[in-house]
């Protein structure tokens, strides 16, 4: 997917220039997460809903407009997935090519094998929005809370993992020579 990054002289610019866009459609969720807060809901919450009854407490919180705002959050939440897992997809290429030119094989391998990692977390992260717009829709039977918390979960700890990786990966390839 990111064949050409390595031998691009300006890749740092291109991954920054991905994660200032991906902020920016991130920030057009704002007002819809901010609609649910008043409603004492939470986005997190609501993706880590997993019981029945969980749902159906959220969903009365919920109740008219923030429904309405929740579904926005998550139709906006698609294009958003799409930037974060392309972005640090990129991030892990950019901080393997780093790692090449620097001799640290180890570095170079992960970000290598945790670039796809970021694409598959933000598959999850789809099909968790697919599973709460089923709850949002009226119904908070199972098993779609238990799937948007599953797809959720792992969803969390891959982004975890890549995340820390690009941040030590980076910081790691900054300092050191070869």
């Amino acid at each position: 997917m990111w064949s050409s990054l390595p031998s691009q002289p300006r890749r740092g610019l291109q991954v920054a220039g991905f994660l200032v866009l991906t902020l920016g459609v991130g920030a057009f969720a704002l007002p819809a997460l901010g609609r649910m807060d008043e409603r004492t809901v939470g986005i997190v919450e609501l993706e880590l809903m997993r019981t029945t009854s969980k749902a159906q407490e959220l969903l009365a919180l919920l109740a008219g407009g923030g429904i309405d705002s929740a579904r926005t959050s998550i139709y906006l939440d698609f294009l958003f997935l799409t930037l974060y897992g392309a972005t640090l997809s990129a991030a892990c290429i950019l901080v393997a090519a780093r790692a090449s030119e620097k001799g640290m094989d180890l570095f170079e391998g992960l970000g290598k094998a945790l670039a796809p990692v970021a694409v598959v977390a933000a598959a999850l992260d789809a099909l968790e929005n697919v599973a709460l717009l089923v709850v949002l829709d009226g119904h908070p039977d199972q098993p779609w809370p238990a799937l948007a918390f599953g797809f959720a979960s792992v969803k969390f700890v891959l982004l975890g993992v890549v995340v820390l990786f690009v941040l030590g990966g980076l910081l790691a390839t900054r300092r050191r020579t070869a």
